[in-house]
C-alpha cells in the first residue's frame, strides 16, 4: 500500500491534528476510505471517546476519500469542508476507525461533469464511526454518523506530481 503510506505522511504534514489524534490510514479501495484512531489520546473526562476527536476522525475519512478520488482520476485540488455535522448515537468506549464511501460506491457523474466545466464541484459524503477493530463491512451498528459537503475548487492536472 504504498499510495496509502505516501498519503498518511501528507496528512500528517498537512494536518498535524491528525498524527497528535493518532489517525491511521487502513484501507482504500477506490470506492472507500476506512481511518483509525485509538481511544487513548481521544478520551473525554468519561473515559468515552471525546466529541471533538470522534468528529475530526469522521471528517479526516471524508476528506481524505475526496482526495484519493481526485488522485485516481489525475486530478488535484483544493479539497476543503464547507458543511459537517455528526450525530452521536451511541458513546465510543475503545479504539475507533470511520469508514466514508462513495455514494452508490461511484465517483457522481454530477461530480465529474463540473470538474471538467467549472475546474470545481461539491460532494455530499457521510461517514460513519464504530468502535473495535477497523472493518470494511462492520457488524455492530454505528456509535457515530457524520454528514458533509465537501468542496474542491482550483482542480489541475496531476501530471509531473509525485
Amino acid at each position: 500500500m504504498p499510495q496509502l503510506g505516501r498519503f498518511q505522511k501528507r496528512i500528517n504534514e498537512m494536518i498535524p491534528l491528525s498524527e497528535a489524534l493518532g489517525i491511521r490510514l487502513e484501507s482504500y479501495d477506490g470506492h472507500a476510505l476506512l481511518v483509525s484512531a485509538p481511544l487513548q489520546p481521544n478520551h473525554n473526562h468519561q473515559g468515552t471517546g471525546f466529541g471533538g476527536s470522534v468528529y475530526s476522525v469522521a471528517v479526516v475519512s471524508a476528506w481524505g476519500l475526496v482526495e484519493l478520488v481526485l488522485g485516481d482520476m489525475g486530478l488535484q485540488g483544493n479539497v476543503v469542508i464547507q458543511v459537517g455535522e455528526i450525530e452521536h448515537l451511541e458513546p465510543v468506549t475503545s479504539d475507533f476507525y470511520a469508514l466514508c464511501r462513495l455514494p452508490g460506491g461511484e465517483v457522481p457523474d454530477r461530480f465529474r461533469k463540473s470538474l471538467a466545466r467549472h475546474g470545481r464541484a461539491r460532494l455530499s459524503l457521510i461517514a460513519e464511526v464504530y468502535c473495535g477493530e477497523p472493518s470494511l463491512t462492520p457488524s455492530a451498528e454505528p456509535a457515530a454518523v457524520f454528514q458533509g459537503r465537501f468542496v474542491v475548487q482550483e482542480i489541475r492536472s496531476r501530471m509531473g506530481v509525485g
